[in-house]
């Protein structure tokens, strides 16, 4: 028996990295679980995964800032699955090197869209089916830059991010008493394809000394454990709340 047995979830950017691997934590956990990304081969790979583990699984492409994308996944995750439980919002991405004097506009509305906007679109559907069901767990996926300011994290991303703690509280204290818990993991510096691809070891061991209590980068599947938690019974009265996984910030 799962602690999330019978429950049905959601995870956008679910392709890949913390995504993927909260994908997986939640259908290890008793969870059937729809992804919506936009990349078909690794949504596809990633529903095969949850298949065999002997969950119910779609994966749907979906562009997150597209609202008629956005409430289409979640229609049809109610249709094909029978309602919706659950829900991890995880699409977004920052960029490096860029100040708030450097920034573009251009990058800046892209990001607080991918960031921001796709949470809020996100939330913006996925709250009435809950309501649906009785009550449900949104979990969004802030981060340690939209909490402590980093230099290191693009001013675009750590507002985005700022924005996703805000809303994820506003979203917990309006919908409560209609059963829906709202509540944010806020990573650090994540072992994921992308971060790898972005930094050498030396830059993220030098990161993280120099940031954190503990001098390591998360792997995603700590992070996903934070999202199973909030998402279970045993958060019942855990809302509102950004939960850091990132070793101890500074």
């Amino acid at each position: 028996m799962g602690v999330l047995d019978g429950r049905v979830a959601l995870v956008t950017g679910g392709a890949a990295g913390i995504g993927l691997a909260s994908a997986l934590a939640l259908a290890e956990a008793g969870a059937d679980v729809v992804i919506g990304d936009l990349n078909a081969e690794a949504g596809a790979e990633a529903r095969e995964r949850i298949v065999g583990l002997g969950r119910q699984s779609l994966f749907i492409a979906t562009d997150a800032t597209d609202e008629e994308q956005v409430a289409e996944l979640v229609a049809r995750t109610v249709a094909d699955l029978g309602g919706l439980d659950l829900a991890l919002n995880n699409v977004g991405r920052g960029e490096l090197g860029r100040t708030v004097t450097t920034t573009t506009l251009e990058s800046w509305n892209a990001i607080l869209g991918l960031s921001l906007t796709s949470t809020w679109l996100a939330c913006k559907h996925e709250i009435p089916a809950m309501v649906e069901r009785g009550g449900g767990a949104i979990v969004n996926m802030a981060s340690s830059a939209g909490v402590s300011p980093q230099v290191t994290a693009s001013p675009a991303y750590a507002a985005a991010k700022a924005g996703v703690v805000h809303l994820t509280r506003y979203a917990a204290r309006q919908y409560a008493d209609v059963g829906v818990r709202v509540n944010a993991v806020a990573p650090g510096l994540t072992l994921t394809r992308r971060v790898e691809a972005w930094f050498d070891a030396d830059a993220i061991a030098e990161e993280v000394a120099d940031s954190q209590f503990v001098a390591r980068a998360a792997l995603p599947a700590e992070v996903a454990a934070a999202v199973v938690y909030l998402c279970s019974p045993a958060a019942a009265m855990v809302t509102g709340h950004t939960l850091p996984v990132s070793g101890g910030v500074r």
